[in-house]
């Protein structure tokens, strides 16, 4: 697949990459003393990310049992603490307040709906002679929470409005998708791309276009291609001009929008969009990854039937495209940071019988094959 930043304005490619470049010695200057690593752990909704990050914060605290762990199963692993994030602007994975929902009151905690993220320093033994002579090894693993609908929308990087129009089109009026964008299409059957701008009228697509997005996303169809991804978690965003647009159907070699119509409105919208919401998460929490987790909901979309295995497979070529992988070395970490290793992993695997699980792990090899 072609990298992301291959098709973005030159310009605008070369001053991200600065200023990654920048945050990246910033990170390897602080890792002199304690190496960290940053793992990404992501997923669709309802993957099980918030039980996951627990579980395994929680195990790897308190010495739970990891045999897939080589370094706890060899008993290399000494211990691991809890210590303050370095990252002071990110809010921190509340730990405390999930197992307390999860042990205290056996409820689920709250959903990811922005990112987060968890310092745990690590102190181990090497598996080396050699460093093992040197004394014990201390690592700082930063666990990085974030929704996977965001995955979804690097893409639009890409992507100018009339593209974006057409794919959104395109997918709301294929297969059971049409009945579900119904209502969307009634509003975009009566509104003129070149008349003058309203915010009433930007206000009510959008809405219709939301209202689809979220009924495509509920268990009765469990769909997961659904960009742009802030649209279904907006947070303190709800209600600003940039999340405030839909797509329009634009005819094939359309002249460019004229300045004050309706169309022009919704590019402008859509480019903001892409600058102020999609644009800083690339660059200040998933350009910075080392590796990454996705987790899969593969049983949600076997149970909803074929036509959400499929979409949930272009929505893992999607994700698998917006990655930048890379062998990871101290040089590439501070030019040009990459992710070195990728698992995509099946959630929710007690839900089947133990000796069905290699055939749980069949279905999402192909999934993402």
């Amino acid at each position: 697949m072609k990298p992301l930043e291959a098709h973005v304005n030159p310009l605008t490619t070369l001053t991200e990459e600065t200023r990654l470049a920048l945050a990246n010695l910033a990170d390897a200057a602080t890792d002199l003393t304690v190496p960290s690593l940053r793992l990404g752990v992501t997923g669709l909704a309802r993957a099980g990310k918030t039980v996951f990050l627990t579980a395994l914060v929680h195990n790897l605290v308190h010495g739970g049992r990891l045999p897939l762990f080589s370094a706890a199963a060899g008993q290399r692993m000494t211990g691991a603490s809890l210590q303050p994030q370095p990252d002071d602007a990110v809010p921190r994975f509340d730990y405390e307040a999930h197992v307390r929902a999860l042990v205290g009151e056996r409820i689920w905690p709250e959903s990811t709906r922005q990112v987060s993220e968890l310092r745990l320093t690590i102190d181990y033994e090497s598996s080396s002679y050699f460093y093992r002579k040197l004394g014990p090894g201390r690592l700082h693993l930063d666990l990085v929470d974030y929704p996977g609908e965001w995955l979804l929308d690097l893409p639009l990087l890409d992507k100018d409005y009339a593209s974006f129009s057409a794919e959104a089109l395109q997918r709301a009026r294929a297969g059971s998708r049409a009945k579900i964008a119904a209502p969307f299409f009634e509003t975009l059957a009566r509104t003129d791309p070149d008349a003058p701008e309203s915010e009433p009228a930007a206000r009510q697509l959008s809405e219709d276009f939301k209202t689809y997005l979220a009924a495509c996303r509920a268990d009765a169809h469990a769909l997961s291609m659904l960009p742009p991804g802030r649209f279904l978690m907006p947070g303190d965003l709800d209600g600003s001009p940039a999340l405030t647009f839909a797509p329009l159907d634009i005819p094939e070699g359309a002249h460019a929008a004229r300045s004050g119509t309706l169309r022009a409105m919704m590019e402008r919208r859509y480019e903001a969009y892409k600058s102020h919401v999609v644009r800083p998460f690339f660059r200040d929490h998933f350009a910075r990854l080392d590796r990454q987790i996705v987790l899969v909901d593969v049983l949600h979309a076997l149970n909803a039937g074929p036509h959400a295995v499929a979409d949930l497979e272009v929505a893992l070529s999607e994700v698998l495209g917006a990655f930048r992988p890379g062998k990871r070395s101290w040089l590439s970490s501070i030019v040009s940071r990459r992710i070195d290793r990728i698992l995509f992993a099946a959630t929710k695997a007690d839900h089947l019988h133990r000796t069905d699980h290699d055939r749980l792990e069949a279905i999402l090899r192909r999934l993402v094959a």
